[in-house]
């Protein structure tokens, strides 16, 4: 999701969800790992939803609600930015 939320250095807060609650940010099993998708309505009359990421290398889906909700795990509440690197170095270690 950069530059939204950078890599290894910012966090998303998740509530599980197995439905679509609303334009966001969800997490979804797309494979080996979860992945962070910005999805809403595709208004295509058939009740497909857009799911894209917010660097634009990535291509946009178009997905039916059966399709998101197989895959759906996490819906994010809340984003948390990492002001100052270095405590969290500290903290790792």
């Amino acid at each position: 999701m950069e530059p939204t939320l950078r890599g290894g250095r910012d966090y998303a807060l998740l509530a599980p969800v197995s439905t679509y609650v609303g334009e966001g940010v969800y997490a979804l099993d797309v494979g080996p790992v979860l992945d962070l998708f910005r999805v809403m309505s595709a208004l295509d009359g058939k009740g497909g939803l857009l799911l894209f990421r917010d660097n634009k290398r990535y291509e946009n889906y178009t997905v039916s609600r059966e399709q998101f909700e197989a895959a759906v795990v996490a819906y994010m509440v809340a984003e948390i930015k990492v002001k100052d690197e270095r405590f969290l170095r500290e903290a790792r270690q």
